[in-house]
């Protein structure tokens, strides 16, 4: 037999034998965010979280045993999510409607993307304890139950999840058993804590883009509070009373966390500092007698401010945590017929023009009363100057004849401003609608304008805005001082430069009602009402 070849086996055999065991070291699999895990598997403790609103920080006594992290995936038709074994609620939450840039591009908003160390939303049985620790559920399961791993053995507690598959809720229920031999307090509750990622503005002294933070919000009895002021907020807040949601807001999206427990004594808690805010809601002080069990439940909603998914949402009234301010019972009506034109229309851009268009032509018996109110006040100012000569050292008797020169020629010096005060709850009732409209979020308007809630990137409509609000001061009647008149003439340029940087759907709305504003006041000019021009162009066709 050739021994060659046995010796060449032998050496082969030996180089790979030394290589593999000396040299080779395998290269480290990544991370995987959805690994299989084992019902059996079990977390320690979770990083603790201080009492007065601050973030996370290891505990000196408690360290932490590194175990690892196994994370679970969950679908629905309208949201995927990330489940982790830290802490079994969510440190993901991706919105597939909706996306980071315009045309579908950048990835799906994720509204828990800002959160703290992979536990943006933490579960705690006492404020002053950490969060719970749990073992880990089947994996894809839309019902998830998790059991309690803690410190003692005196609380059992187990955690369900369950997913909505029809909008952006999540019901979080509690069964907690204390089985030790005395008695056990309880305090459930629910945080969600994230960090203020703000971008630079664009613009230049007072002339800004609108800085959106993320803000607490919660209602206690029928009271909702918008904690709008980030910069004055304090570290920590709390308030005691019938507390029916807590969470926190930005422009378009809610993260809020409902009571499903009631009563005069649940908690809220809120705060910002070192560029991070958060906000929880507690239930009422509990004391479990040895053996008893007692369930709690939690609400989460997820998603974007539409009015007709929160109107929903149980029998809280979420829908009224969207702030359309003072004039908010004009707001929905204006919002359906915003949607009601852009069914048909297919382009919110064109909705807005529709809108604006349809609420001028029902202010315009007003507008037009209060161009004759102006114009008569105009014509009537060489007499009102004679009679303020003439009674200058005599005040009563000035505003006497000024009285009587305004009834003589039926002129009230308040009918220009009275119809335009009428206007403005619906005009400012329209412009809360635009502010807060998740449909505007980077909705396109023509092939070059890809996003109405984004500022107007070659400054198109803010220039036009500037020209028409130019023609619409020489139109209105001059009622006053002709140095003051030329003042006012620097408003059209200071209003412009407001409106370089507001979203493109607010500046298409001021643009259309001005435009249509300075064709109104031609028409007055040359009297000429709407109807009578529409009933001229139905003659002359007949």
């Amino acid at each position: 037999m050739e021994k060659r070849p046995l010796i060449a086996v032998a050496l082969s055999a030996l180089i790979l034998v030394v290589y593999y065991g000396v040299f080779y070291k395998p290269p480290v699999p990544p991370p995987s965010t959805q690994v299989i895990s084992k019902p059996e598997t079990t977390t320690s403790l979770m990083t603790p979280v201080e009492t007065r609103g601050s973030s996370a920080e290891t505990s000196p006594s408690k360290p932490e045993i590194l175990l690892p992290q196994i994370t679970t995936p969950v679908e629905t038709p309208l949201i995927h999510s990330e489940i982790s074994s830290k802490g079994g609620l969510p440190f993901q939450w991706l919105l597939k409607k909706y996306f980071v840039k315009p045309d579908q591009k950048g990835g799906n908003v994720d509204l828990l993307k800002d959160g703290l160390a992979k536990t943006p939303l933490q579960l705690f049985l006492l404020p002053d304890q950490p969060p719970i620790s749990i073992s880990y559920p089947p994996p894809e399961a839309k019902e998830m139950v998790f059991q309690y791993r803690g410190d003692t053995s005196t609380l059992g507690v187990e955690q369900q999840l369950d997913f909505s598959e029809k909008d952006y809720t999540l019901k979080v229920a509690l069964r907690i058993q204390n089985k030790g031999g005395a008695p056990q307090a309880v305090r459930p509750g629910i945080r969600i804590e994230l960090e203020q990622t703000q971008e630079s503005s664009k613009g230049f002294f007072v002339f800004k883009e609108q800085t959106h933070y993320k803000t607490p919000l919660y209602r206690i009895g029928t009271k909702i509070r918008h904690l709008t002021n980030v910069k004055k907020m304090g570290a920590y807040q709390e308030e005691q009373g019938e507390i029916v949601w807590a969470g926190i807001e930005d422009q378009y999206f809610f993260r809020l966390m409902v009571a499903r427990n009631l009563s005069p004594h649940n908690r809220v808690s809120y705060g910002s500092r070192d560029g991070k805010v958060f906000s929880d809601l507690q239930y009422a002080n509990d004391l479990l007698s040895p053996g008893q069990i007692k369930e709690y439940e939690f609400l989460l909603y997820l998603g974007p401010k539409d009015p007709g998914l929160l109107a929903k949402v149980g029998n809280v009234q979420l829908d009224k945590a969207i702030d359309y301010g003072w004039f908010g019972f004009l707001a929905l009506p204006i919002l359906h017929l915003l949607k009601f034109f852009e069914s048909f229309l297919k382009n919110w851009g064109l909705a807005i023009i529709a809108l604006t268009l349809l609420i001028k032509l029902i202010l315009n018996p007003l507008t037009r009363k209060s161009m004759k109110s102006m114009k008569g006040m105009q014509e009537l100012q060489p007499q009102l100057q004679k009679v303020r000569e003439k009674y200058k050292d005599d005040r009563e008797r000035l505003n006497l004849e000024t009285m009587n020169l305004f009834r003589a020629h039926k002129v009230n010096p308040m009918g220009g401003c009275l119809p335009m005060l009428l206007q403005m709850p619906i005009y400012i009732a329209l412009y809360k609608v635009l502010y807060n409209a998740t449909e505007l979020y980077h909705a396109p308007f023509f092939g070059f304008y890809h996003d109405l809630s984004a500022p107007d990137p070659y400054f198109i409509f803010p220039i036009l805005l500037g020209i028409f609000m130019v023609l619409q001061q020489k139109l209105t009647p001059s009622v006053g001082d002709p140095a003051q008149a030329k003042m006012m003439m620097i408003m059209p340029v200071v209003f412009s430069l407001f409106m370089l940087f507001l979203p493109l759907g607010l500046v298409l709305y001021i643009f259309v009602n001005t435009l249509v504003t300075v064709l109104q006041q031609w028409m007055h000019q040359k009297d000429i009402s709407v109807l009578g021009w529409f009933k001229g162009k139905m003659a002359n066709r007949a």
